[in-house]
């Protein structure tokens, strides 16, 4: 008797997304970082929501602890591409420490984008620990008749 499993698209789509993350990680990130740069990445989650309005594409991360100053925000080959480092203070002395679960370091995150929004006209803010980055989308194609000759 042969076991059958049924098809799920939503773990099929989750199992794509992962996919495609993990690609777009490979391909913006030097090879003999990779290794290094990976343990601290998995130490700290940029928590990310990406939703669409009628006219824009909007995508939020948290980042808390982190300055503006320390925030890097590049799009290349329709990734979204954040950087972000979160600075350790030193500004008073420790005898004993008895719990550490605050991470400190660089993080990156890479978010793939849809082909129809305008790159270029994007805009950026920081308020309270949250970077928000607005994308207007194309204005849609119009459909247009070819004469043949």
């Amino acid at each position: 008797m042969t076991l059958r499993r049924m098809f799920d698209p939503f773990e099929e789509i989750l199992r794509l997304q992962r996919e495609l993350e993990r690609l777009a990680r490979a391909s913006v990130a030097p090879v003999e970082n990779l290794e290094k740069d990976l343990e601290k990445r998995l130490k700290f989650v940029m928590p990310v929501e990406v939703y669409e309005t009628p006219k824009e594409l909007v995508v939020k991360v948290e980042l808390p602890g982190v300055k503006k100053e320390d925030v890097d925000v590049t799009v290349r080959d329709n990734y979204l591409i954040i950087k972000a480092e979160k600075k350790e203070e030193t500004e008073e002395e420790k005898e004993h420490v008895h719990l550490v679960e605050r991470v400190y370091g660089k993080f990156e995150r890479v978010i793939p984008l849809p082909a129809d929004i305008d790159t270029e006209s994007a805009k950026a803010s920081f308020k309270n620990g949250v970077l928000e980055i607005r994308f207007p989308k194309k204005s849609a194609t119009q459909e247009k008749k070819i004469a043949i000759e």
